[in-house]
C-alpha cells in the first residue's frame, strides 16, 4: 500500500509541474509584452499648430512656418519630426520634406497659388519602432493680383551671354494702355531685399528689357524676377519668373578654326573655345560641314577637334562650328551663333589661264586666214583683169 501511495504522489507531482510552468510562462509574456502592445496602439499625437505661408517680399521665395503640437510635452522619449508637403496649385506632384525644424523655405511660381499641408510624425522607443502620424492640417496662399491677365508682359526672354552678362527682354501686354510702363525687380539669396533694374532697354518710351550687373554670386541658385507696371488708366498684372542663370547661357562661337587635310579622304578640324569665363570642360560642340554643293551635315563632339571624311572627287569642303554649355555644368542652355566659315579647296591644275591665250590667238589666226583669203581672192581678180587685157591686145595685133 505504501508503495502504491508513493507512486500516486509522484505521478501527481509530475503532472502538476508542467501546468505550473505553463502558467508562469504565460504570466511572464503577458506582463512583459502588454505595455508594448498598448503603446503602439494607444499613443496619438496632435498635428502642428498655426501653419502659414509667409511672403518676405523676395518675389517667389516663400517661408512655410508652423508651431509644435500642444501635447508634445508628454512625449519626452519620442523623436518628433514633421512631414511637410507643398506645391503650386497647378502642379499634380507634391514636394515632400521631413524635418525637425519649424519652418522651410523654397521658391514658388507666384503667378499661381501655393498650397501646403503638414502632419506630426513620431518615431523612437515610445512607439515600439513604428511610426505614429497625426492628422493633416493645410493652408493656401495667393499673392494679391490686380489688373487683367492681358495687361501683363508677353514673350519674356532671358539670356546669360557668355556666362557673363544677363539680358532680359519682353513685349508689352496686349491690353496695355498707352502711356503704361513696366518695371523689373529681381532677388536672389544674398540680397537683403529685391532690387530694381538699373539699366533698362527702351523702345518708344517704354521699358522693354534690362541689362543686369555682375551676377556671379547668383549662379547655381534660384533667380527671381517680377515685372509689374504702372498706368493711370488701369492697373497692370504683374508677372513672376524663377530660373537659374547657368541654364540660360549662350556662349560666344568657337574661334580660330583650322582645317587641314592629312589623308586623301580625311580632314582634320581644330578650334579654340571662346574667350570668357566659361570653363572649356563645360562646352559641347556641333560641327556643320558641306562638301561641294551637297546638303549640309552635322556632327557633335565634346572635344575641340574632329576628323571628317570627304569624297575623293570633291573639290571644296567647308565647315562651321558652334557651342553650348553641356549637361555637366547646366541642365539646359542656348546654342551659340555659328563660327565664321572655314573652307579647304583642292589644289588642282588650273587651265583657265589658257583660255586667255587660246581665244585671242584663235581669233587672230582666224582673222589672218580671212585676210589671206581676201588677199588671194583680190589677187586672182587682178590677175584675171591683166590676162584679159593681154588677150585683147594680142587679138588686135593678130587682126592687123
Amino acid at each position: 500500500m505504501e508503495t502504491e501511495s508513493c507512486l500516486v504522489l509522484l505521478s501527481e507531482e509530475m503532472s502538476w509541474k508542467p501546468r505550473y510552468l505553463k502558467w508562469v510562462y504565460s504570466a511572464f509574456f503577458f506582463i512583459t509584452l502588454r505595455p508594448s502592445y498598448a503603446s503602439s496602439s494607444q499613443i496619438t499625437v496632435d498635428p502642428p499648430q498655426n501653419l502659414k505661408i509667409v511672403d518676405p517680399g523676395f518675389l517667389g521665395h516663400l517661408s512655410v512656418q508652423w508651431q509644435p503640437p500642444l501635447t508634445l510635452g508628454k512625449l519626452q522619449h519620442c523623436t518628433v519630426q514633421y512631414e511637410l508637403r507643398y506645391r503650386n496649385t497647378g502642379s499634380e506632384d507634391w514636394e515632400i520634406i521631413i524635418t525637425k525644424k519649424l519652418n522651410y523655405e523654397d521658391g514658388f511660381d507666384l503667378n499661381q497659388g501655393v498650397e501646403a499641408k503638414i502632419q506630426t510624425l513620431l518615431t523612437g522607443h515610445c512607439t515600439n519602432g513604428s511610426d505614429v502620424h497625426s492628422k493633416w492640417i493645410q493652408t493656401t496662399f495667393w499673392i494679391p493680383l490686380q489688373g487683367e491677365p492681358e495687361t501683363k508682359i508677353r514673350e519674356m526672354q532671358c539670356t546669360y551671354h557668355n556666362w557673363k552678362s544677363l539680358h532680359c527682354s519682353w513685349k508689352p501686354g496686349e491690353k496695355s494702355p498707352d502711356g503704361a510702363n513696366y518695371n523689373l525687380y529681381y532677388w536672389y539669396e544674398g540680397l537683403e531685399h529685391a532690387l530694381q533694374c538699373a539699366d533698362y532697354v527702351e523702345s518708344n518710351g517704354r521699358h522693354v528689357g534690362c541689362w543686369f550687373p555682375n551676377l556671379e554670386l547668383a549662379e547655381y541658385q534660384d533667380f527671381h524676377i517680377c515685372v509689374n507696371g504702372s498706368s493711370l488708366a488701369l492697373p497692370l498684372r504683374a508677372s513672376y519668373f524663377t530660373f537659374q542663370l547657368q541654364n540660360l547661357v549662350k556662349p560666344h562661337p568657337p574661334e580660330q578654326l583650322n582645317l587641314t587635310q592629312r589623308k586623301p579622304e580625311e580632314l582634320h578640324l581644330e578650334w579654340k573655345p571662346p574667350e570668357g569665363p566659361i570653363p572649356s570642360q563645360c562646352l559641347t560642340y556641333e560641327v556643320q560641314f558641306q562638301e561641294d554643293d551637297a546638303s549640309r551635315m552635322f556632327r557633335s563632339t565634346e572635344r575641340e577637334m574632329i576628323t571628317l571624311q570627304k569624297s575623293n572627287g570633291s573639290r571644296r569642303f567647308c565647315v562651321w562650328v558652334r557651342d553650348k554649355v553641356n549637361i555637366y555644368c547646366a541642365n539646359e542652355g542656348f546654342w551659340s551663333e555659328w563660327s565664321s566659315q572655314q573652307c579647304l579647296e583642292e589644289h588642282q591644275e588650273d587651265d583657265g589661264w589658257l583660255l586667255f591665250i587660246i581665244i585671242p590667238v584663235t581669233l587672230i589666226m582666224l582673222k589672218a586666214i580671212l585676210l589671206a583669203l581676201l588677199f588671194v581672192q583680190k589677187q586672182r581678180a587682178c590677175l584675171k583683169q591683166v590676162l584679159g587685157k593681154k588677150e585683147v591686145h594680142f587679138y588686135q595685133e593678130a587682126i592687123c
